[in-house]
């Protein structure tokens, strides 16, 4: 058969490009190769001969997937006037030593003089491009999958421009179809929240400017239907021009409103919470103040055996019920970390000596045999938080009293050495009570192990989860061996750092000794004014009372004092509100004591903010007024002695 083959043919294909290989296909069934170039083993690794003398026909060399688009692409061809070409989407061809290899196909029709169509063309191997595009599709495909997985808005800006594009979540995130949005960087302004404003384009200056090595931002975007979406912007700019401009900034949006919705959520129970207790223990610390104070006044007074019995009942029922409101705040403290450590030089000795001492008499009157065993080689002084492991051993030993009917209870301790200035006072309390059937239970808030009318008398179940919280800020670890029907031992671990040479603070305190003072008391509660009245004179103070704010003013207009104790809460005018008055006032000023049934941190700042000088927590007992007027001396003096300097 004839074929229309000639140079100039031929010469045309060569000039096209080089690593060509050509090829004649007849335009028949199979396409039988009728002339293809010498370097066509290179390709397919096939040799010429076997091509052109049919023992191989192109036609099954075409991968059965690519072969159905293939021949319709070689069939519109054909269709065509003489002379048309095409260049075939890439397909594959199967190479002698069995793998694919993709090739870029470019084949012209040519019709002889009988109408005999021919298929001239050439192949280029790109098998090593191909493989790159589908290995960037294939990445391309799974980021779109990452980004639909992980519900992400994409944006890109041009800095230069304004120019800003996005993907089609970002535009469903905030309720537009993606082509209603205005592809400029204006439009996403304005729909940023006004107060965040400020502070996102702050951010991207800094990441533009080099100051950030990327740009983040948490902030609130405008909805179409008005609300506002909590979002975490993040992006980073990946491309610059010659002047070293940034041409390309891109990045991710994520939602986050629903869990902001769920923090915010949180924070307002929070604050109810905190409202609520700082209301309770406001309420409740005010008559327990007036059974605790005027118990103190009748223990001070002359009373026969069966008197002072009651009054020791009243005060040990007041103890625990105030023991329990602190426990309440301490816990609240716990869990917002705000419980710190104040650390001092102490003596673990004296500090277990005096429990020891508080407990004894109320064990023993129980029918308990009480031992308490301190190793020899404790050290003298420590590093220690004394009034927090105080709490701890404190709610150790009493729970083990509250649980133990008979046999006994002891409070051991000893030192595990690290070196000359570390080490660990480990504390034991042991109980031959009931014991302990779930160990883990124990430790959470409010859990006992009975519940009902059978249960043990009192608890609250604060007691354990204190201990746990207490322990952790000490950085300690705290362990409990129960055996039901037989005791249980409590073993605490907490680290120390031994004090050569310092001085150990003993817990016990007494009451100072004072000079006499001038002191205006200034509080609208009949029983608060009867109890602090009783405890001043006893200090040997010169005492006026008065119910409100506004008779104090009176008062200072024609008196001078020493000394003010304010209630905080008062009708009218509260016990702040009256301070910053007094502050601005032309007289001898006095030194300022808050008293307050509100025991959290925050009223201390307000009051001291305030121009208060000092701050007592009711209830409070005599020791605690005479403290107060004893840093009241140390100020004057203080001050007396810059004087004379």
């Amino acid at each position: 058969m004839k074929t229309p083959i000639s140079n100039d043919n031929l010469a045309a294909l060569l000039n096209a490009g080089n690593c060509l290989s050509l090829f004649i296909w007849e335009d028949v069934p199979g396409w039988p190769v009728l002339f293809v170039s010498d370097n066509v083993e290179a390709l397919l690794g096939y040799p010429k001969d076997q091509l052109m003398n049919r023992d191989i026909e192109y036609q099954s060399l075409v991968h059965e997937e690519d072969l159905p688009r293939v021949l319709t692409e070689v069939e519109a061809l054909t269709s065509l006037e003489s002379g048309e070409s095409i260049t075939h989407e890439d397909y594959r061809l199967k190479h002698a030593n069995g793998h694919d290899i993709w090739v870029s196909d470019t084949t012209v029709v040519i019709t002889d003089d009988d109408g005999v169509n021919y298929l001239y063309g050439y192949l280029i191997d790109i098998t090593e491009r191909k493989q790159l595009e589908l290995a960037l599709e294939t990445e391309r495909n799974r980021l779109k999958l990452l980004l639909d997985a992980t519900r992400l808005g994409t944006w890109e800006w041009n800095p230069q421009t304004g120019v800003t594009l996005y993907n089609e979540r970002w535009a469903q995130m905030f309720g537009w179809e993606l082509h209603e949005l205005e592809a400029h960087v204006a439009n996403w302004s304005s729909i940023l929240h006004p107060d965040d404003y400020e502070q996102v384009w702050e951010s991207i200056k800094n990441h533009l400017d080099g100051v950030t090595p990327y740009y983040e931002s948490e902030h609130r975007i405008r909805h179409r239907n008005g609300s506002w979406v909590y979002v975490l912007d993040r992006g980073k700019v990946i491309e610059h021009d010659e002047n070293g401009r940034a041409t390309r900034f891109t990045g991710t949006v994520t939602d986050l409103t629903e869990q902001k919705q769920s923090e915010l959520d949180a924070k307002r129970a929070a604050h109810a919470k905190n409202v609520f207790l700082a209301n309770m223990s406001h309420e409740i610390r005010t008559p327990l103040h007036g059974i605790l104070g005027v118990t103190s006044v009748l223990e001070a007074s002359e009373l026969n055996s069966k008197q002072r019995d009651l009054v020791e009942t009243i005060k040990d029922s007041g103890d625990y019920l105030l023991t329990t409101l602190n426990d309440i705040l301490d816990l609240t403290k716990a869990e917002e970390g705000q419980l710190k450590l104040v650390l001092g030089s102490h003596s673990p000795k004296k500090v277990l000596e005096h429990i020891a001492h508080l407990f004894e008499k109320p064990i023993v009157d129980k029918g308990l045999k009480f031992t308490l065993n301190i190793a020899p080689d404790i050290p003298e002084v420590t590093q220690m938080d004394q009034s927090r492991t105080a709490q701890v051993v404190s709610n150790l030993v009493n729970n083990a009293m509250k649980f133990t009917e008979t046999g006994e209870i002891s409070l051991s301790a000893s030192w595990d050495r690290e070196s000359d200035f570390v080490g660990e006072l480990i504390i034991e309390v042991k109980d031959t009570g009931v014991g302990i059937e779930n160990t883990q239970r124990i430790w959470q808030l409010f859990e006992q192990e009975k519940y009902g009318l059978n249960r043990p008398k009192g608890g609250s179940g604060l007691g354990l989860a204190i201990v746990r919280s207490l322990v952790q800020l000490l950085d300690g670890t705290i362990r409990v061996d129960s055996v039901p029907g037989e005791g249980s031992c409590f073993t605490v671990v907490l680290p120390m750092r031994t004090q050569t040479g310092a001085s150990a603070h003993t817990p016990k305190r007494e009451l100072p000794s004072l000079a006499t003072h001038r002191v205006l008391v200034v509080d609208d509660n009949r029983v608060n004014q009867l109890i602090i009245k009783e405890m001043l004179m006893s200090l040997g103070q010169k005492v006026e009372i008065v119910s409100n704010a506004e008779k104090a003013f009176k008062l200072f207009g024609t008196h001078s004092y020493d000394a003010l104790f304010m209630d905080v809460h008062m009708p009218n005018i509260d016990g702040m509100q009256a301070t910053q008055k007094l502050r601005g006032m032309k007289i001898k000023q006095p030194y300022i004591v808050a008293l307050t049934a509100d025991a959290f941190p925050e009223t201390r700042r307000q009051a001291i903010d305030a121009g208060m000088d000092d701050y007592v927590t009711k209830p409070f007992v005599k020791m605690d007024i005479a403290e107060a007027l004893k840093r009241f001396e140390e100020r004057q003096n203080s001050h007396t002695h810059k004087r004379l300097r």
